[in-house]
């Protein structure tokens, strides 16, 4: 599936509850790749702009991921991302992904009883105690290339023959074979201590409990002194953590968040929505200004959004043309 509006990307990928925040100016595309079998979901996600994800998996879950390709300034959970770093979330864990420009990953998302019955069975292990020691540690190269093949040649299996989800004992093979790939990949991390967040974690929760309070006071957003009167700190501290976490001002955050709430609008709304009635809803007054913020972010005017049909923009996924479906990966 390709998508060209990060808000209709973030609700695109089943069983994921999302919000997604562009941060980059320009025209977004995305494409995601997803299948399901059972205890077990595999998607890659590709995206073209800097995004600062916020969400869920389905619930009482593991996630595994590893990059397939990712530019530097990527933070998953307030760690920053490599080539080879091995993404997890625990169960009822919520992501925070502040995505590079360039960004290009598998994930795989297993049911926790599913995985923590097979790790006990089979590896006598507790996947939590794995997952604590491995969290955000980069794999050994020949391990991620190991799991990125593993994961690659699932899912050209399956879009090929996609009658193999359809058959319970290739189902089940599917299934273990993610499983397998996925714990050997944690196995693998190795026993150096794990590297410290420091300052960035401490960041990203002051950048939260402010995007929090943005979103609950959507009819009136507010300005940077009440950001800055609610967390009870400097305009500076505040200004400082922001381009720390995602590399914007708190002035530009709060725009980029009405921008979206507008563009949110524009895309669901029914016959009698207008540019000019969604931009005011969002506090925007001075109509050629907020026109040129919104081309500027999005690549596109708001009529044009306006005028575009109210559903993700979709097409389906091919093998064997350019770039995709997996760049520098053999088919």
């Amino acid at each position: 599936m390709v998508t060209e509006d990060p808000c209709q990307h973030a609700e695109s990928l089943p069983h994921w509850s999302q919000e997604y925040l562009q941060l980059t100016s320009g025209e977004f595309r995305g494409r995601i790749v997803e299948m399901s079998s059972g205890a077990v979901q595999l998607f890659r996600e590709s995206m073209d702009q800097v995004i600062d994800e916020k969400g869920h998996p389905r619930p009482s879950s593991y996630t595994f991921g590893v990059p397939i390709n990712v530019h530097r300034g990527g933070y998953w959970q307030a760690h920053e991302v490599g080539r080879d770093s091995l993404l997890t979330l625990s169960p009822g864990e919520e992501l925070h992904f502040r995505t590079p420009q360039v960004s290009d990953i598998f994930a795989a998302v297993i049911d926790a009883d599913t995985l923590d019955g097979y790790a006990q069975a089979v590896l006598g292990h507790e996947v939590s105690t794995l997952i604590a020691r491995a969290q955000m540690q980069t794999l050994p190269s020949a391990a991620a290339m190991r799991y990125r093949q593993v994961l690659h040649e699932v899912m050209c299996c399956v879009q090929s023959t996609p009658d193999v989800l359809t058959h319970a004992a290739s189902r089940q093979a599917v299934s273990e074979s993610i499983i397998n790939a996925s714990l050997t990949a944690l196995l693998s991390i190795s026993e150096h201590p794990e590297r410290s967040r420091g300052g960035h974690a401490i960041h990203r929760a002051i950048v939260e409990r402010a995007r929090n309070y943005i979103l609950n006071r959507r009819d009136q957003p507010p300005s940077v002194s009440d950001l800055s009167a609610h967390l009870k700190m400097s305009r500076r501290g505040l200004h400082h953590a922001f381009m720390n976490v995602l590399g914007i001002s708190p002035v530009t955050f709060l725009r980029y968040v009405r921008l979206h709430g507008v563009r949110k609008d524009l895309l669901h709304g029914g016959p009698d929505m207008t540019v000019s009635s969604a931009a005011c809803k969002w506090g925007f007054w001075h109509m050629g200004m907020f026109s040129s913020y919104y081309k500027a972010l999005f690549g596109e005017s708001p009529s044009s959004t306006l005028k575009r049909p109210p559903q993700v923009r979709s097409q389906p996924w091919s093998s064997g043309h350019g770039d995709w479906p997996f760049p520098g990966m053999p088919d």
